[in-house]
């Protein structure tokens, strides 16, 4: 099994098989939401497209990460560039690359996902949170408050660490902690899958062990989950977008987005891997 340290270098060859196998890997555009003074309360995501109307989302609220990527792409839909290029921004300590990076990853994706014809199930909202006995604690990495209010509603215990404690309210039933290894004796962990662009996620599965059971969510994990199963990741929960203009429509008026995209999951036993995916586009260019 690959060691943790190597979930960089894993998304980057992966990446790096798709933006060679599929075609049209160019970047063709991005979307990013107007920054803010202070991004600490809000949840945004930008957006990478490719010329082939792929879709692939990335969070943006961290820090000074939203006003770096303004400041390098100051036209986001005139924005052009090489996936191959992009995808480098693994193998860097900056929060722009690294977003960058995702996006193109989880972007190639969509495409493999449509050339390979697999529709990764639908994400139900009881998602993640099934066979959860009464007052069981469940963790969470990253603020989720609708997730939150579910949990609490149920009876159950929530342990949250966050980056930014002051986004987690005082309240009944909800605790935080700004230790990794607390989250252990949690019955199930939900894991914002916004680590993989600050660089955490390989720190916390360390700490957490593999007798915790993990789940990565939010529209970041996107991408092909291989590296993240080979790592013990439970499932994975993700959106897909049938079309790149549906989703332009929904951000030109100022709506919901998620409207316009599919919320999945993925575990390892509804997920062929991503080499049955590309033997299914290989038979199909024949």
């Amino acid at each position: 099994m690959p060691t943790a340290a190597s979930i960089n270098s894993h998304y980057l060859t992966i990446g790096r098989e798709l933006a060679t196998r599929l075609g049209q890997a160019a970047v063709s555009g991005l979307h990013l939401p107007a920054a803010v003074p202070d991004e600490t309360f809000r949840d945004e995501f930008g957006f990478v497209f490719l010329a082939d109307g792929s879709v692939g989302p990335f969070y943006v609220s961290m820090g000074d990460l939203l006003r770096d990527l303004w400041c390098r792409c100051p036209e986001p839909p005139a924005y052009r560039a090489d996936a191959l290029s992009l995808l480098q921004g693994f193998t860097s300590t900056e929060p722009a690359n690294r977003a960058l990076a995702l996006g193109t990853y989880n972007a190639l994706s969509a495409a493999l996902f449509r050339a390979a014809d697999f529709e990764p199930p639908d994400r139900s909202r009881g998602s993640g949170l099934e066979g959860l006995a009464t007052g069981a604690v469940i963790g969470m990495v990253g603020y989720f408050g609708p997730l939150v209010d579910r949990l609490t509603a149920q009876g159950n215990r929530v342990l949250i660490l966050e980056q930014a404690p002051e986004r987690v309210p005082d309240r009944t039933g909800v605790a935080a902690t700004d230790d990794p290894a607390a989250l252990r004796s949690c019955a199930r962990v939900l894991c914002t899958a916004s680590t993989l662009i600050n660089d955490t996620l390989s720190e916390l599965l360390a700490a957490l062990g593999p007798q915790t059971p993990i789940e990565l969510v939010g529209p970041s994990g996107s991408g092909v989950p291989d590296p993240l199963f080979a790592r013990g990741v439970a499932a994975v929960g993700g959106i897909s977008f049938g079309r790149r203009e549906a989703l332009l429509e929904q951000l030109g008026h100022g709506e919901t987005w998620g409207k316009a995209g599919r919320k999945y999951q993925l575990d390892q036993d509804n997920y062929p891997g991503i080499s049955a995916l590309l033997e299914r586009v290989k038979r199909d260019w024949r």
